[in-house]
């Protein structure tokens, strides 16, 4: 996860992870298809044991904004704005938004996302006029446009954490978190999960 092997880069030998660790080959062994089935790992017959840190992608229906899912379990959904800006993307103007997303809980914020959102401003003109501290953005896609984003390809891949998201989550940098990718017909997000 923090890069000392590469992607596609063999790993050490069953036998050298043993004696780096001083564990049994059996600890090793169970480790290892534990990656493997986690698609962290790959085993090629004769060669070895290589990385493949390879997004991992789905595709989900019926998909549920993080506000939803959070209300649905009894619970307050907060969030903080960290960016919020107009860009290009290839020539089309789109406002980037990205929110701190967490669950407060006892007068105590718990935050367990980052969600990038990269919204195209041709189908959401002057969407950045909402207060996404107060709103859903999914609600104000729905409500204010009349598109529900339902429908969703979500690739997953690890990352490491860097010093300004490691405060916000109160963890330290350098810390493998999981980076989920959506993409929405009408927009793509990306969303950093603490691995709480």
């Amino acid at each position: 996860m923090n890069g000392e092997i590469g992607q596609d880069e063999m790993i050490p030998s069953e036998t050298q992870l043993a004696e780096t660790y001083n564990i049994t080959r059996t600890t090793v062994r169970r480790a290892l298809s534990e990656l493997t089935q986690e698609n962290l790992l790959r085993k090629e017959h004769g060669r070895g044991t290589f990385v493949s840190l390879k997004p991992i992608s789905y595709s989900m229906w019926n998909f549920s904004s993080f506000t939803d899912y959070v209300q649905k379990k009894g619970k307050t959904p907060i969030s903080r704005v960290l960016i919020s800006e107009f860009m290009q993307i290839g020539g089309k103007p789109y406002f980037k938004l990205e929110r701190a997303r967490g669950v407060k809980e006892n007068d105590h914020v718990l935050y367990l996302t980052v969600d990038t959102s990269y919204i195209p401003l041709d189908l959401f003109p002057g969407i950045d006029a909402y207060d996404f501290e107060k709103r859903s953005l999914y609600d104000v896609m729905r409500k204010e446009y009349g598109i529900n984003p339902s429908i969703v390809e979500v690739s997953i891949q690890p990352h490491i954490i860097d010093l300004r998201i490691g405060d916000l989550f109160g963890i330290e940098e350098g810390t493998p978190l999981l980076l989920v990718k959506d993409r929405f017909p009408t927009k793509t997000t990306s969303r950093l999960n603490s691995l709480r």
